[in-house]
């Protein structure tokens, strides 16, 4: 009698451990595996925005460069801003760049000085009053099945070099697979 219950609780212990083996293999797995292909540039991390309804990771700066600061507009457009140079909206849609090209050069205030990128899904422009400049960008990416369009956030004055790092990490946006058709 004694030895079938050490029989059993060695076996019990062993089919419990084999059942915890099988967990972490099937459900921690592929959450080990999304961190890997989410390697973020030193100084960087992705922001996991998935609650919008929008399917993504974006790049985002570190709290080394200030408190991530998140805004859901109305219009379904979601704004990302990390210090006065990290500035970023991310909206749903296909987008138009021959659309914001002549807005753009329509715009009797802050006038267009030259076009830095200007290809089928990158605008990243020069404007300014007078001979005060700033700079913007447009980007329109398809991700997965879905396309969005990243701005810079209008109101604060840009340099160049800010705007193109808001332009590289937008570019670098990984979709978030939905976890329910993966398994």
């Amino acid at each position: 009698m004694r030895i079938n219950t050490i029989n059993m609780k060695i076996a019990s212990r062993i089919l419990l451990l084999a059942m915890v083996s099988l967990l972490t293999c099937f459900c921690g797995g592929k959450k080990k595996q999304d961190q890997e292909s989410l390697m973020a540039p030193k100084g960087m991390k992705y922001i996991d925005i998935s609650r919008t309804g929008m399917n993504l990771y974006v790049l985002s700066p570190d709290s080394t460069r200030g408190e991530l600061d998140t805004v859901m507009q109305s219009n379904g457009e979601y704004q990302m801003k990390v210090g006065k140079d990290f500035q970023i909206s991310v909206l749903e849609g296909p987008g138009d760049v021959a659309q914001k090209k002549a807005d753009i050069t329509n715009d009797d205030v802050n006038k267009l000085k030259k076009y830095v990128i200007d290809d089928g899904s990158t605008l990243l422009w020069e404007s300014g009053i007078a001979d005060i400049s700033e700079f913007h960008f447009m980007f329109i990416s398809k991700v997965g099945e879905r396309s969005y369009i990243f701005e810079d956030i209008k109101g604060e004055p840009f340099s160049q070099d800010a705007i193109q790092k808001m332009l590289d990490a937008c570019k670098q946006s990984k979709e978030k697979k939905n976890q329910k058709a993966e398994s």
